[in-house]
């Protein structure tokens, strides 16, 4: 249904038209992956496909526990909430970014997803940043 670029007319989706040959990128791209700092998710889809990750010990599939986000919302504002939105669409100095409340900044404006095994807590955490 993703890839139906009627639906999206159709539920009045204020979505560019240059996605009408694509419009499944239009979903990957603003919709499928809320940015920003969660607890649990999924692994990105970032510089590599996401792959899974094994725990050391008893070699268990690991589990995403918490994701640590540069930014809590992309250049294109489309996970701006309600209440920022007005803020967001100003121009900011350096460090007072409103997409950047919590001043933290991973690598290289990266994230960092911390890993656990979901067969025991002493079992040692994993982490991947991309």
């Amino acid at each position: 249904m993703l890839e139906d670029w009627t639906r999206w007319q159709a539920a009045g989706a204020d979505v560019d038209s240059s996605y009408a040959e694509y419009p499944l990128d239009f979903y990957f791209t603003h919709l499928g992956n809320a940015p920003g700092w969660k607890v649990g998710g999924w692994p990105p889809w970032g510089r590599t496909d996401p792959y899974p990750r094994y725990c050391s010990v008893c070699e268990a599939r690991m589990v995403p526990l918490l994701t640590i986000a540069s930014w809590e919302w992309g250049g294109d504002g489309g996970w701006v909430p309600q209440e920022d939105q007005a803020q967001a669409a100003r121009s900011h100095w350096a460090g007072q970014d409103p997409s950047q409340p919590t001043g933290v900044e991973v690598g290289s404006t990266d994230n960092m997803q911390i890993y656990v095994c979901p067969t025991s807590p002493e079992h040692p955490h994993t982490d991947l940043i991309q």
